[in-house]
């Protein structure tokens, strides 16, 4: 089993002692900081005297470069080839430090990353049940900042006119561009008729209006969960 453990790169100089320089993720197969306790620091009394004052800077504004080298080679060479990709910096130079770091310290550098763990938070949640059984309204979608299509909504009014098999006479068809950084997608949502008999079709554009996909939904978590397959942070 791989572990995913953190780390936060730092530059320390005079000036400034902890300038951020990167923050990564390493999958590997043991407990790299348990590892590193039961080695150095289990039985150091200096480190337990640091520990007792002040317990979240003797685990996350510890240097552990040196331990890293020695018990995990392979590991402190990935972590440098890394660093070097992303910031061209030799790390073995002593101004550079490796201390442990958080999940939210990795997802405050990691977009996609941060995406998924709110995916997952909003899944295990009481919210998530509720969407469930919430059914996506036009006010729903107006307060996500959807806007309403007046031209392309009387089209599909008028085709209710001429034939009822096709439309509606309150058919509302909305759109929104999502703010995400990378990736942002155009989304068209409409109430007209659709193969699964849902209350909505969803059409789904990339930054350039092409179509990516598309689903037949009614409630705000199949919803939510779309944008989650399309690697969005929006949600309703």
């Amino acid at each position: 089993m791989k572990y995913s453990q953190y780390f936060n790169i730092f530059k320390t100089t005079l000036d400034n002692p902890e300038e951020l320089i990167s923050t990564i993720r390493v999958r590997y197969d043991e407990k790299i900081w348990k590892r590193i306790c039961e080695t150095y620091l289990d039985n150091n009394q200096e480190y337990a005297e640091k520990s007792f004052k002040d317990p979240y800077s003797s685990i996350y504004h510890l240097n552990i470069k040196s331990y890293i080298k020695e018990l995990f080679p392979d590991v402190y060479d990935l972590i440098k080839g890394l660093v070097l990709y992303d910031n061209i910096i030799d790390l073995d130079d002593d101004c550079f430090i490796i201390c442990l770091a958080t999940t939210g310290d990795y997802r405050k550098v990691n977009e996609q990353f941060d995406n998924e763990m709110a995916f997952l938070e909003y899944m295990n949640s009481e919210i998530s049940e509720m969407d469930k059984h919430r059914y996506i309204t036009d006010d729903i979608l107006k307060e996500a900042g959807f806007i309403f299509l007046e031209n392309e909504s009387n089209l599909g009014r008028e085709a209710y006119k001429l034939n009822f098999e096709y439309g509606s006479e309150d058919y509302s068809v909305y759109r929104k561009w999502t703010i995400d950084d990378k990736n942002p997608i155009k989304l068209d949502i409409d109430n007209g008729q659709n193969n699964r008999g849902t209350s909505w079709h969803l059409h789904i554009d990339n930054s350039s209006c092409e179509t990516i996909g598309c689903a037949d939904i009614s409630t705000v978590w199949e919803f939510n969960t779309l944008m989650q397959v399309f690697g969005s942070k929006f949600r309703l």
